[in-house]
């Protein structure tokens, strides 16, 4: 079906879910509920079931998910969702939760496709946005300095293909902890960084150096990062009240300076 429309698509949807009675509700989440869909967003369903039924409808999943569409890949993540991909490339995933999920869930970031057990009125009124979370921030830190850590090896190995693989990383990691300071009910998606961070993040972000494998490249790819992310990341920490991996940062600190002459912010 190339030339199927996104609606075409979810009338589908509606149609085999409603089908089945062990279904109760399901919502659109993401872009097409927040209504900033373009053609290339991908379509996030979320489904409730009572708790009795929850592991066997995902269990069933894949038969109920081939009679909306047939995929090319279906992944089963975090227990209970699903990612797939179908012939003509559409992305679409599912989650599967229960009824008392309802109320930690805002109405403001899903669209109904139905109810029929009256449990749209649960939801959350939303509004609020999120907060930095400490234990992501710590998780983010610790592993930029661990991956920074590496770069001492990978100068003194003359591993520089490894080391274009290490700014990459940390690159991704700066990415993250962006996200992460963003204050807007549903960050959404990897996808959509336009839309999310600030203009002069962004520009922060597209100003880092390219990288090739050398060695002063890599050594100055590393240090960018290093640069961009570590003020932010001990703020973010400040004022989440997460616990500031110090021990990891002086230990860094102390190798970089004996094995590079290097020092971080």
């Amino acid at each position: 079906m190339p030339d199927e429309t996104v609606e075409q698509f979810l009338d589908r949807v509606v149609e085999v879910l409603r089908s089945d009675k062990r279904i109760l509700a399901a919502w659109l989440m993401g872009s097409h509920a927040r209504g900033t869909a373009d053609r290339h967003s991908d379509v996030d369903l979320w489904l409730v079931v009572r708790p009795e039924d929850k592991d066997d409808v995902v269990a069933d999943w894949p038969q109920s998910a081939d009679r909306i569409a047939p995929s090319v890949l279906r992944q089963r993540v975090f227990g209970s969702t699903f990612l797939h991909i179908t012939p003509q490339w559409r992305r679409w995933d599912v989650s599967i939760g229960v009824p008392d999920d309802v109320p930690n869930r805002s109405r403001a970031v899903l669209k109904p496709l139905f109810d029929r057990g009256g449990l749209n009125d649960r939801l959350g009124p939303g509004g609020t946005p999120q907060a930095p979370d400490p234990n992501r921030i710590v998780a983010l830190a610790t592993e930029f300095l661990r991956v920074l850590g590496l770069l001492p090896v990978v100068l003194g190995r003359a591993e520089y293909v490894a080391g274009v693989s290490g700014a990459g990383l940390l690159r991704g990691l700066v990415v993250q902890l962006f996200v992460e300071d963003v204050a807007v009910e549903d960050r959404g998606g990897a996808l959509h960084l336009n839309a999310l961070l600030p203009p002069e993040r962004l520009q922060r972000l597209a100003e880092l150096p390219a990288v090739v494998a050398g060695r002063d490249s890599v050594l100055e790819a590393h240090t960018a990062c290093a640069r961009l992310f570590l003020p932010v990341a001990r703020d973010l920490a400040s004022r989440s009240g997460a616990q500031w991996p110090s021990a990891l940062e002086d230990a860094l600190r102390s190798r970089l300076r004996t094995e590079l002459g290097m020092e971080i912010p």
